[in-house]
């Protein structure tokens, strides 16, 4: 009777551990499978208009050495030597075909046919980014790798400076967006830029009619003699009260300004009187030789300033033509540059994720203007005011206080639209309701084409 009473507690203990064990084993799975489906998307990137796909830059490069390659976009791809490896993880050396391309607004994610969308604890969510890109490399027509001891690093233009953003590598074979953490954000202004170089004296002013002598006819002041031949212009000519006197001295200070003090002396009495000026020339030889000898004596200032400048120059020209093109806008006053790390070649995203816009609910029955059926197999919405691309295959959820452009393609891939304006119309219902969709009957032949569509 012992016996089996052993042996019933010892079964008795194995299957209360076997149950333990595999409960555990279901939790686990159940935490992974929900860490996976935080990310999860369809890994198909399918552009729904191939021909308008977002083009790629391509550059090569020999790999020994660092490269800093700059893309139409603005963006800067910082390339350290000895960034790539092939399929044995030897550092590749023979040159190298950079393919690379940038997205910075909804239009450019619905082109280029990336999925912007997962699920997070059972609730399907969208990102809106903050900067994306596109980086492939090959040697040879031979796909290479990350050398992870010597990552790319690339710096790209952003509108926000919100720090709400991740970092995300879309995994090509799992179709999963993976959290790679933070990115590095800078924030910059030309004149904190150009404050952090040494000071230099503003160029030579051509003199106008305020613009006086000083001369010593007494020949007392020696000092000021090497004036003889120049004028001072007054820096502001409401407050200068220089005038003819007995003693002038000249008196340098910061940034090429001088400080011009007659002194009047009768017996006792003194009265200075003192005046902030520029250095001028009359124009033609005297001021050519003055700006001739000024160029000389700060060439290296100048060289330094007009380096940073050429950047800037360029960054405003980006701006212009995203203020003409894009859905959201830079902010143009500073530059907010966003640095992503490469872990992988693929798509890298900063992305921020989003809930559906809500408070306003299309059933959608689909028409043209002239009441005859659209079949829609899908539409995207963009609200203006967020940088992000809403899907749908059905009902279609909107905020109706947003600034609202829902789109799709037709079977016949004709380009149908419902704008800003079509959305302040709606009557508020929660009934099935026609919604007329605006053909597009001209060929679109370039991005610009569509966007002036839309937008």
């Amino acid at each position: 009777m012992k016996t089996q009473t052993k042996i019933i507690v010892l079964s008795s203990a194995l299957l209360i551990l076997f149950l333990s064990i595999r409960s555990c084993a279901k939790k686990e799975e159940a935490v992974a499978s929900k860490a996976t489906e935080k990310v999860k998307t369809s890994v198909s990137i399918q552009p729904p208009l191939p021909e308008l796909d977002i083009p790629f830059q391509q550059f090569e490069i020999n790999p020994s050495q660092s490269n800093v390659l700059v893309s139409k976009g603005g963006a800067k791809i910082n390339i350290p030597a000895n960034a790539f490896l092939d399929k044995d993880g030897k550092v590749v050396q023979s040159k190298v075909t950079v393919s690379f391309r940038e997205f910075y607004n909804p239009l450019d994610f619905y082109l280029a046919g990336i999925p912007m969308n997962y699920t997070e604890n059972g609730i399907e969510k969208a990102f809106e980014s903050g900067g994306m890109v596109e980086i492939n490399a090959s040697t040879n027509n031979t796909q290479v790798f990350v050398n992870k001891e010597n990552k790319i690093k690339v710096d790209v233009l952003s509108w926000t400076k919100s720090k709400d953003f991740n970092l995300y590598d879309l995994d090509s074979e799992s179709g999963v967006w993976i959290d790679k953490g933070k990115d590095k954000i800078e924030v910059i202004s030309e004149a904190s830029e150009l404050e952090s170089l040494p000071e230099i004296p503003p160029m030579p002013k051509v003199a106008t009619v305020a613009s006086f002598k000083i001369k010593d006819d007494t020949r007392l002041f020696p000092e000021i003699e090497e004036y003889n031949n120049i004028l001072f212009e007054p820096v502001n000519v409401a407050t200068c009260k220089i005038s003819n006197a007995q003693e002038m001295i000249v008196r340098p200070l910061k940034n090429g300004i001088y400080e011009v003090v007659s002194i009047l002396k009768f017996g006792s009495f003194r009265k200075e009187s003192k005046c902030e000026c520029y250095l001028a020339f009359e124009e033609g030889k005297d001021y050519n030789a003055a700006l001739r000898l000024y160029k000389i004596k700060y060439d290296k200032l100048l060289k330094q300033r007009d380096l940073l400048k050429k950047p800037w120059k360029d960054y405003y020209a980006l701006v212009t033509e995203h203020r003409k093109n894009d859905i959201k806008k830079l902010n143009g006053a500073e530059k907010i540059i966003r640095t992503l790390e490469i872990n992988e070649f693929g798509f890298v995203n900063c992305d921020y994720p989003t809930s559906y816009p809500t408070g306003g609910t299309l059933i959608p029955s689909y028409i043209d203007e002239n009441g005859a059926r659209v079949t829609l197999p899908s539409v995207v919405l963009v609200d203006k005011g967020s940088n992000a691309l809403f899907r749908y295959t059905k009902n279609v959820t909107y905020n109706p206080n947003g600034k609202n452009v829902l789109w799709g393609l037709t079977k016949e891939n004709k380009l149908v639209y419902f704008k800003e304006s079509d959305f302040a119309q709606l009557p508020k219902t929660n009934k099935k309701q026609k919604i007329t969709m605006y053909i597009h009957d001209g060929e679109l032949k370039s991005y610009t084409d569509i966007m002036k569509v839309l937008f």
